[in-house]
């Protein structure tokens, strides 16, 4: 397995846990229950940090953009970008 295969599954393991909490946090939150709501808000929260971290971390090692398969992102970045270091 390579460098980049690991942290991209840990990549996509953490996007899996933000968008738990965040679909988590909205039903509890529709359902009134403030307590749950607030406990896997912050949940997600700490999930995107640490996300944010993990991309930094891998960028600021590998010199190249962290490629997330089963993730939607915006097009702002061309794809073309992820296979250049820096």
């Amino acid at each position: 397995m390579t460098v980049e295969e690991i942290f991209n599954k840990l990549a996509s393991h953490m996007c899996e846990g933000i968008k738990f909490h965040d679909e988590m946090a909205k039903a509890y939150d529709y359902l009134n229950f403030e307590g749950l709501y607030k406990c896997h808000l912050y949940r997600a929260i700490e999930e995107k940090q640490g996300f944010l971290f993990l991309s930094h971390y891998y960028m600021t090692h590998y010199f190249k953009l962290l490629p997330l398969e089963n993730m939607s992102e915006s097009k702002l970045i061309p794809d073309t970008w992820y296979k250049y270091t820096t």
